[in-house]
C-alpha cells in the first residue's frame, strides 16, 4: 500500500509514497500493517508526490528514520475483492507455474512493472528464470485458492 522513503520532522511523522489507488487507505484511524504489527494512523496528508503520515506506534525521527525503506499494507481481511480477472500481488507472489502441457516453470518470485503490463519472474528450483507478461493470452489459468497458474509461453523469437 505505501513504502516509507524516511523522516519528516522531529515528532515521528514519516514520508511514504503511496502504492494504492484508494486515496482513503491513509485516512485518520486507519489500520495498517507495518511489519507483522498492526498500527493505527493518526493524521496524513498530501506533500508534492508523498504523502505524511504520523503513526501511533512512531513517536520521535529516530523511530521513523529506522522505518526507512519499510512497507505499509493492509491487513487481508480489509482488502476488498480484486475486480473479475484481477488479482493482487500478494495473490501472485509464491504461486507455482507451468505450461499447459504440464511442464512445472517454478514459482513467481517477483513481478516487474513495465508501464505496459506486468511481468512475473518465475524461478525454478535450480535457479533459471522465466520472465511471463501477465497478458490474458498467455494467463490461460490463475487460481489464487490453490496458488497455481497454467500459462501459454509465447513464441522465443
Amino acid at each position: 500500500m505505501g513504502r516509507i522513503i524516511g523522516a519528516w520532522g522531529t515528532r515521528g511523522h514519516v514520508k511514504v509514497t503511496p502504492l494504492s489507488d484508494n486515496p482513503g487507505r491513509f485516512a485518520r484511524g486507519s489500520s495498517l500493517l507495518l511489519g507483522s504489527s498492526t498500527v493505527r494512523v493518526v493524521s496524513s496528508r498530501r506533500d508534492k508526490a508523498h504523502l505524511v503520515v504520523l503513526l501511533d506506534a512512531v513517536r520521535d525521527r529516530t523511530t521513523a528514520e529506522s522505518l526507512r525503506g519499510s512497507h505499509l499494507a493492509v491487513p487481508r481481511d480489509e482488502v476488498a475483492p480484486a475486480p473479475a480477472g484481477s488479482y493482487y500481488h500478494y495473490q501472485i507472489i509464491g504461486m507455482y507455474v507451468s505450461t499447459e502441457d504440464g511442464s512445472s516453470l517454478g514459482q513467481v518470485v517477483q513481478i516487474l512493472a513495465t508501464g505496459s503490463n506486468d511481468v512475473y519472474v518465475v524461478r525454478d528450483g535450480e535457479g533459471r528464470e522465466t520472465l511471463v507478461p501477465a497478458l490474458a493470452e498467455v494467463l490461460l489459468e490463475v487460481d489464487p485458492e490453490r496458488g497455481r497458474m497454467v500459462v501459454r509461453l509465447p513464441p522465443v523469437v
